[in-house]
């Protein structure tokens, strides 16, 4: 039932869905925010719950369409679509962007494009790879695109709020935009405690172990990510080269696995790498570890890293991810300045001091997030004075 206290809310996202990372988050954060009453209205350039192909979508989802085909013309019908329904939305209600668009009330930002552009081309190893990718992205109408979007979004005189999902998040908003300084808030993304926590790592542990064919003695390094080269993988097969035979390393995900299977047998660690392809028991996944490795050179966040912290797996990442502020060296993991095969190597060796399965204490629920959220809407909520 709506609690008439409280404002109406609008979100807008890309896509509504209850899988992926941004759009599962905002699936759940809209079922929170009508159990607590509010007033909902979800506004999407395309609708991919099971209820919409069940042909019974729900009311309060209204699809606006994209054009297609092609990531410029889907950013930017949606950008000028979003902006108009807006422009329409009924005076007092909180409007909450969870994608580029403009003039939202609360703008949830995962960092300005150019930051990515610039940091997550040290990715590739090859100096002339590097220098290729760069052209290539120069002549891309998208990376012209995403920049002129941002600077008509973050500076929106309509936008009272920044949230930024880390301290990374801020510190290159502030680099970027700094007359917004004084509208950031930072609010680190939450994970599901219910389905990630030590309990259900004591429990799986066994199951996990036989699943992804470990043997005792053996030490699994886990690795998960749909972008291989971006997250550090190359590197972290090297680093297995580094450790002793005993260590295997479990990579799920990604799409382009042949290139890696061959750089490990390359490397003669090809008997010592799994690669299960798209996981879809995570808890699972996790309990098989003993350590976890995120060596990516751009995050803004991580998920991952908040999901192997709450099942209890020491985390080792780079100073790159902003889920990094979760780990204290030494106690929950290890945090190194840049993802060489030495320094992941060394991390990941040094963690097994640290026992698996521990309550670390250091991921927020997402219920806490989500009331940190509705918080926030309710002081943006208020009228200027």
């Amino acid at each position: 039932m709506q609690d008439p206290k409280h404002p109406p809310v609008a979100l807008f996202v890309k896509t509504y869905s209850r899988y992926g990372g941004v759009e599962q988050f905002c699936y759940r954060f809209a079922d929170f925010l009508k159990s607590r009453g509010y007033p909902v209205t979800i506004f999407c350039g395309e609708d991919a719950t099971e209820e919409a192909a069940k042909g019974k979508p729900r009311p309060e989802v209204k699809v606006v369409g994209m054009w297609r085909p092609g990531r410029f013309l889907k950013h930017y019908s949606l950008f000028r679509k979003m902006r108009r329904r807006v422009a329409s939305l009924p005076e007092g209600t909180v409007s909450f962007s969870f994608g580029n668009f403009a003039g939202c009330t609360i703008y949830r930002s995962g960092g300005p494009h150019l930051d990515f552009l610039g940091r997550s081309l040290r990715a590739q190893r090859d100096p002339l790879r590097r220098m290729l990718k760069a052209i290539r992205r120069f002549f891309s109408p998208i990376n012209w695109l995403m920049p002129m979007l941002d600077m008509t979004i973050y500076p929106h005189p309509g936008t009272r709020c920044i949230l930024a999902i880390s301290e990374k998040v801020r510190s290159a908003t502030e680099l970027y935009f700094p007359g917004v300084r004084n509208r950031i808030v930072v609010i680190p993304n939450g994970v599901s405690r219910e389905q990630f926590n030590p309990h259900r790592f004591q429990a799986l542990r066994e199951e996990a172990r036989v699943w992804y064919s470990l043997h005792e003695g053996q030490k699994a390094i886990g690795f998960c990510s749909t972008n291989f080269e971006l997250k550090g993988l190359d590197r972290l097969i090297k680093a297995l080269t580094l450790l002793p035979p005993e260590y295997m390393l479990i990579a799920a995900g990604g799409r382009n696995h042949a290139r890696y299977i061959e750089y490990a047998r390359k490397l003669d660690v090809h008997e010592r790498v799994i690669f299960p392809g798209k996981v879809d028991d995570m808890p699972k996944f996790y309990a098989a570890l003993d350590v976890f490795c995120h060596p990516s050179f751009y995050d803004t966040f991580g998920s991952v890293v908040a999901e192997a912290l709450a099942m209890g797996i020491p985390t080792v990442t780079t100073h790159d991810v902003g889920a990094c502020d979760l780990i204290e060296n030494g106690k929950n993991g290890f945090v190194v300045p840049t993802p060489s095969p030495e320094e992941l190597s060394r991390a990941i060796f040094e963690a097994r001091d640290i026992v698996p399965g521990n309550d670390f204490q250091c991921v927020q629920d997402d219920m806490v997030v989500f009331e940190k959220y509705a918080s926030l809407i309710e002081t943006v909520g208020r009228p200027r004075r």
